[in-house]
């Protein structure tokens, strides 16, 4: 499906590229969106392919959208250090996210700061090993996670931890926080579980828990101690975000905060934490997190220059995420930049008269729009509904003299990152 359009074009640039740089990969992660293998594909860009995909991105010229490799297991290409040395003498931003397999070494970690890398990111699904190997499914993998920070924070290697929430992990959240604080991680990411590849819809958690989980963000982002970010899958996050400064801001009544079970648990928790941490006077935004120098320009400059990210699959088809199968193209036979400008998919993912059911007629869409992505993956349509928001729209409804856009800038909240203050 060719969703290429030479009518109406997209005047911005992607805040990101995220780079699928190999299907082959030594886990058997139950959310694996790329269903990846043990083996490359063999039609996947190749090492002059690679290289060419690095001068599209900069050929968005400066401020360049941030390159962010993934698989698979990136560490499986025999290329990918000498990749991330030309992202880098091209002048770009580069994150990999490596599985924390053998080849996760010292060695290997070494290689990647001398390449140039600039924060490496590694998934975290429990706060103990029986939790986390479980869902990797793989014995051994938290114990050589944890090794690999002691190796990243010895060598001075930013990483972040990512965790997608799950309902086998999600009463662990504050623990998970915790841990990734003791490691020493620049930011703890959250992903909500989008049913895409091996992800199924069994493995997340209740509608309704949704809700608690973003209000629990909420507090996290107030008080937590370290930077916590909530990208796919968090767009009613921010509509979350714009009530509770409502209600504290006694612009909304407190009635409409529907915290359940869920809510008071990760909060008591959280609460509990925090009593014998002295540093929780609030977090650095996560636009400024260490060794991420672009990323603080690309969260300044988002409303102005940069837009939507985008992917990249192992064999060069351009998707608008990793957990959205709608091709846009494919950079072996155009441009990066032709095919963002010119996707009707993007366009309309952002046109609110577009989106159906409640996100059509929500209060809050100018903000929100909800998940495309579980739209599509639960609906097959990437315009409908968001299916696991629980809002109903004009419970809230228009408030006199506020501004949504206005109030997410205040609590620096952007569509993909803390603002920079």
């Amino acid at each position: 499906m060719d969703t290429m359009t030479t009518m109406a074009t997209m005047t911005k640039k992607p805040v990101s590229i995220m780079w699928e740089s190999t299907i082959a990969c030594g886990l058997l992660c139950k959310h694996c969106k790329a269903s990846a293998k043990n083996k490359p594909d063999p039609d996947e860009l190749t090492p002059e392919e690679g290289r060419a995909l690095i001068d599209q991105v900069a050929s968005f010229k400066r401020p360049y959208p941030i390159l962010r490799i993934t698989g698979g297991n990136a560490l499986m290409r025999g290329d990918i250090f000498d990749l991330i040395g030309y992202a880098k003498d091209t002048g770009l931003n580069v994150t990999i996210a490596p599985s924390t397999t053998p080849l996760l070494n010292r060695k290997n970690i070494v290689k990647l700061k001398d390449a140039g890398t600039d924060v490496v990111a590694m998934s975290i699904d429990g706060p103990d090993a029986g939790t986390h190997d479980s869902f990797r499914g793989v014995p051994g993998t938290f114990d050589r996670l944890v090794k690999a920070t002691r190796i990243m924070n010895e060598i001075g290697l930013p990483f972040r931890l990512l965790t997608t929430v799950t309902k086998f992990n999600v009463k662990k959240l504050p623990e998970i926080m915790m841990l990734s604080r003791e490691l020493g991680a620049v930011g703890w990411y959250m992903y909500m579980l989008i049913p895409t590849g091996r992800a199924r819809e069994e493995y997340g958690i209740g509608v309704e828990e949704y809700e608690d989980v973003f209000n629990f963000i909420y507090d996290l982002m107030k008080f937590a101690p370290i930077t916590v970010n909530a990208i796919a899958g968090s767009e009613p996050y921010r509509r979350v975000a714009v009530v509770r400064k409502l209600v504290e801001d006694g612009k909304v009544d407190a009635n409409v905060l529907k915290h359940g079970p869920l809510y008071h648990i990760l909060k008591s928790k959280l609460d509990r934490f925090l009593e014998d941490i002295p540093e929780t006077q609030g977090l650095a935004p996560a636009s400024n997190t260490p060794g991420t120098p672009a990323a603080s320009t690309a969260s300044t400059l988002k409303d102005g220059v940069f837009g939507k990210g985008i992917f990249v699959s192992n064999t060069g088809e351009v998707f608008p995420s990793s957990f959205l199968p709608l091709r846009l193209g494919d950079v072996r036979t155009d441009t990066l930049k032709n095919i963002y400008a010119k996707s009707r998919v993007l366009k309309d993912m952002q046109d609110t008269a577009r989106l159906r059911g409640r996100c059509g007629i929500c209060e809050f869409n100018d903000i929100c729009r909800g998940s495309r992505s579980r739209a599509y993956a639960v609906t097959g349509d990437y315009l409908e509904e968001d299916p696991y928001c629980t809002y109903l729209p004009g419970t809230v409804g228009k408030i006199t003299g506020t501004d949504n856009i206005s109030i997410l800038k205040q609590l620096k909240v952007t569509n993909f990152s803390r603002r920079a203050s």
